[in-house]
């Protein structure tokens, strides 16, 4: 039972957040100017799309050698996604559609395919000086969790050098067939069997040995032994790990850029006229999820929606919605961990479960993996921070802000989100990006600050995925990524309905 619960639960679990995090990785390495190659299929065709300064723009090598260019500044038609009942496995195939009018059928994993869409979709910028050193091309998956071994096998002899027990025990017995020997310490009180020389080790000899720390208490190894073996693990895996992130991958990211130079062009693309879609047309997208519908569902939920109403924040014209500092506090610090962290300290301080030592064992987990999750979120919220800031703090006249239509919606009290549609498009337009917006306090008492159900906004791209929407003279900041609709439409359709179903006016009622 235990063995299906791992095969069917924790391994699907622990996979999917492996490839989840390699992407976040491949996302802030894209962003920071660094060499990423992309594992995908083009067409059918295997290989990697090459992101690297050494080429003057991004391709795609196959395996056989062929190079098709990828012009950015094109846009992502839709995507859909396959997962093949292997939802750790799933893969997105997005369709981009490049400047010169053919359209590419690219098929990578989800985090990728977003990261990767989003990327192509911008234009690029000119580059006002070189670099002043190449940076490493991003480290790949195997390398950094070798290295993390590496520095848990450190870790953990830190902690047996530290709080372990080193004392010279008494050698009660001898196991020759096993190569061991039984030994006592504290008077006899503490037993455990040792690695030993059984030649020259005989009954009342003294060895050295280190007691272990919680939690395996009553276990003990030998100081030579112990050593022997982590120098051997501890460094062979820190060489494993340095290894391929500084000489393994660099050199082979090289040598596919050599190919992509030197490889002949694929056979050209022709433009996908019958299968386009128009501006105002998204395949994806439902017809009641248009401008229209979802206009009128905020009208409604303006006056027949139960909860707090919303009027303009407190702060007023002129600054930010929220506090740039309290934004920042709960940006990098806003998960539900703590949640979990908080019970599991109660619970190892306080044994209200009747679990003795166990509960260091159980509950210890549980606080280390909130620990880990709580830093995950900071580190990964954190490269947020300062781009947001810099773009709500920036010159509103300058042509970098675009006029957008907008629809704010309310899931629920405080959670808050804006709909972006093109300022030029009629009642049918499809949404380009839903950007939730973080809880403000109304100008009135039990309200919630936010603007008005519909109406004009300038959007401002940080260009790590918030938005910053400046209306009627207040800038609100973001609460996390923006989720554009073509690079991604079914997660767009999905939070759409969430957001509209609570506006909606219920069957049977006038």
């Amino acid at each position: 039972m235990i063995g299906s619960f791992v095969g069917l639960v924790v391994a699907p679990m622990v996979i999917a957040g492996l490839a989840r995090w390699a992407a976040a990785r491949r996302r802030r390495g894209l962003a920071a100017g660094r060499a990423v190659h992309f594992r995908c299929r083009l067409d059918g065709h295997k290989g990697r799309v090459l992101i690297d300064s050494r080429l003057d723009r991004p391709v795609f090598l196959d395996r056989p050698g062929n190079v098709t260019a990828l012009p950015r500044g094109g846009e992502a038609l839709d995507a859909s996604v396959s997962t093949n009942g292997r939802p750790p496995f799933e893969k997105v195939d997005l369709r981009y559609r490049t400047p010169e009018g053919p359209v590419l059928r690219l098929r990578l994993a989800t985090h990728d395919a977003r990261t990767l869409g989003a990327w192509l979709g911008e234009r690029p910028r000119p580059v006002s000086a070189p670099a002043r050193r190449l940076l490493l091309p991003v480290a790949p998956t195997w390398a950094v969790l070798v290295l993390g071994a590496c520095l848990f096998v450190g870790l953990v002899t830190a902690d047996v050098a530290l709080l372990g027990k080193h004392v010279a025990a008494e050698v009660v017995r001898v196991e020759r067939p096993d190569g061991s020997c039984i030994v006592g310490w504290d008077g006899g009180a503490q037993r455990a069997a040792v690695d030993c020389d059984t030649t020259d080790v005989r009954s009342g000899d003294r060895i050295r040995i280190t007691a272990l720390p919680w939690p395996f208490l009553g276990e003990a190894v030998t100081t030579r032994t112990a050593l022997s073996v982590v120098a051997v693990v501890g460094g062979g895996l820190g060489l494993l790990g340095l290894g391929g992130a500084l000489m393994v991958n660099p050199l082979a990211c090289a040598r596919r850029v050599r190919l992509a130079s030197r490889g002949r062009p694929a056979i050209p693309l022709r433009a996908d006229v019958g299968g386009e879609a128009g501006e105002d047309r998204w395949l994806a997208l439902d017809n009641d999820l248009s401008y229209a519908g979802l206009a009128a569902a905020a009208r409604h939920g303006d006056r027949h929606r139960p909860g707090p109403r919303v009027t303009l924040p407190r702060r007023g014209v002129g600054r930010t919605s929220i506090s740039p500092r309290i934004w920042v506090l709960t940006t990098v610090l806003g998960t539900t961990a703590w949640y979990s962290l908080g019970f599991s300290a109660a619970a190892i301080l306080e044994d209200r479960f009747h679990l003795g030592h166990w509960r260091f064992l159980v509950f210890g987990t549980i606080g280390i993996a909130s620990l880990a999750r709580i830093g995950w979120v900071a580190t990964d919220r954190s490269a947020l921070c300062r781009p947001v800031l810099r773009a709500a703090h920036s010159d509103a006249g300058k042509g970098t802000w675009q006029p957008m239509r907008y629809v704010r919606l309310c899931r629920g009290p405080g959670e808050m989100g804006l709909v972006l549609f093109r300022p030029e498009g009629g009642e049918v337009t499809a949404p380009l990006f839903l950007q939730p917006i973080s809880r403000s306090r109304g100008s009135e008492r039990r309200t919630v600050g936010g603007p008005a159900p519909v109406g004009e906004a300038l959007v401002l791209d940080t260009g790590v995925g918030p938005l910053i929407c400046e209306i009627d003279g207040v800038r609100y900041l973001p609460r996390g990524r923006a989720t554009e609709a073509a690079t991604d439409p079914a997660r767009t359709r999905a939070e759409l309905r969430s957001f509209a179903e609570s506006h909606l006016r219920p069957l049977g009622r006038s």
